[in-house]
């Protein structure tokens, strides 16, 4: 019974997962590192993969921390202006389009535009100041800095604000963002290249792969056949096949978990025994100790060894039409 209200809320949040035209940039997404997804999402918008139930789990509770950000600050007594919902800003000459979250007078009579963030405690630990979002590997807070710095541009405010809610717990962080001309110049002249590739009917070069980017992209099942290319050996090996499937099942609970101990680590450290609900915690500081060598020292004890590295990548569809080599059994 469980099992089944739980599958019927996901089956309609996945009703609700809708991918919809795009015309020109936006600015939640002109901070992407990849041009070629920038273009992709204009030109091949019909086949951008929708948002998992997931996702929109994710989504929708953006949506109230929103709504919680809003309430903090009415509650401490600062003017809170909400932008119309429907209502969007645009830029011209490059056209760059997008909705402001929220602006705020704190009391010295000057309007910000700030943009909200729900962020994992982990995530929300780490970013501090600007440079922590352009340090980041995960695409999604690379994006954020040219978001809010366009929108202060389009309207010529030199400054606005990042609020940031952990979760959980939902601790609130403010940080302050002044609008960057050079960096917004870099925005804008990507901005027309990708106006030019969308006219045109072409498509920037591939950037080289990175997990962190092209493994969570939308577009990565029409993108990766131009990456793959023909010269690559087709193996029929069942077990292989089988392995690879498992591990494709298993990476992201492994990935959690790693993000989810490192932010237990971080909640308990220092503290001998806690209890917590059902869970007793209990830990201690380790000392180790660490020598060191002279690099002169380690020169002659140097030794070079090799291992294998690989990557693997999901390909939907059949995408190895013309292999070079014949196939391996």
């Amino acid at each position: 019974m469980v099992n089944d209200v739980i599958e019927t809320i996901r089956a309609a949040k996945a009703k609700k997962s809708k991918v919809y035209p795009q015309h020109v940039c936006r600015a939640s997404e002109i901070g992407h590192p990849c041009e070629r997804y920038l273009v992709y999402c204009i030109t091949h918008w019909t086949e951008k993969a929708p948002p998992s139930p997931d996702l929109q789990f994710i989504f929708d509770g953006g949506r109230l921390v929103e709504d919680l950000a809003i309430q903090d600050f009415e509650e401490a007594g600062f003017k809170v202006y909400r932008p119309e919902p429907d209502r969007a800003i645009q830029e011209s000459r490059p056209r760059i389009t997008g909705h402001v979250d929220i602006r705020v007078d704190f009391g010295d009579g000057t309007v910000y535009t700030g943009e909200i963030k729900g962020l994992n405690f982990y995530d929300w630990e780490k970013l501090n100041t600007i440079e922590d979002f352009f340090r980041s590997k995960k695409a999604w807070i690379q994006k954020y800095p040219a978001q809010l710095m366009t929108y202060l541009y389009i309207k010529a405010e030199p400054r606005g604000f990042f609020y940031l809610k952990s979760i959980p717990r939902f601790f609130p962080k403010l940080i302050w963002v002044d609008l960057d001309y050079g960096y917004m110049e870099q925005i804008l002249q990507k901005t027309e290249r990708v106006e030019c590739h969308v006219a045109a009917g072409t498509l920037p070069d591939p950037m080289p792969y990175d997990e962190h980017i092209c493994g969570n992209c939308s577009f990565t099942h029409i993108c990766l056949p131009e990456r793959i290319g023909t010269e690559v050996k087709v193996v029929d090996d069942g077990r292989l096949l089988e392995l690879l499937a498992e591990y494709d099942l298993l990476k992201p609970g492994a990935k959690r978990f790693d993000e989810v101990d490192k932010e237990i680590n971080e909640l308990v450290k220092g503290q001998d025994k806690l209890l917590v609900g059902d869970w007793f915690v209990e830990g201690k500081w380790v000392e180790r100790t660490n020598y060191s060598i002279p690099d002169e020292i380690k020169a002659q004890y140097a030794e070079k060894s090799q291992y294998w590295r690989k990557k693997i990548i999901p390909v939907e569809g059949s995408v190895l039409q013309t292999p070079t080599q014949t196939p391996a059994h």
